[in-house]
């Protein structure tokens, strides 16, 4: 057990998932509550996602899967870039199209993993997003 998820300050860092499965959700949830994280909210949809962005918005991290359903993740995160300061966004979904993924990150997105997901893979990608201060 690993201690990713707490600041250097000793404060707790509070995570968002959004994925529209909830077996992804719990696989997520798992690898960051290993890693001290704090999960303040789990949404299967983007509309879900917004919404408990405006109710969090000093949220240490958000990930995001693109394919979920009312409103995508694409959607979402275009939403959120429109409500001002940026959180650390981190993308983990199934689609791998590369211009998707070049404009998310080119647009406020931290990083970009491709699933499936790997707990190593996503741990190695959360540390230096997690260093990074959001815009």
């Amino acid at each position: 057990m690993g201690t990713l998820g707490i600041s250097k300050s000793g404060r707790q860092h509070t995570v968002i998932i959004a994925d529209g499965s909830k077996f992804q959700s719990k696989q997520l949830q798992q690898i960051f509550e290993s890693e001290e994280f704090k999960i303040i909210g789990i949404a299967e949809t983007g509309r879900q996602l917004v919404d408990l962005y405006r109710a969090n918005k000093t949220v240490s991290l958000i990930t995001i899967e693109i394919n979920m359903p009312v409103m995508d993740g694409y959607a979402a995160f275009w939403e959120i870039k429109e409500l001002g300061t940026m959180p650390r966004i981190l993308f983990i979904s199934d689609e791998s199209t590369p211009a998707l993924i070049k404009n998310v990150l080119e647009n406020g997105a931290m990083d970009y993993i491709v699933k499936p997901l790997k707990r190593e893979k996503i741990l190695e990608k959360v540390k230096p997003v997690m260093e990074r201060i959001p815009i």
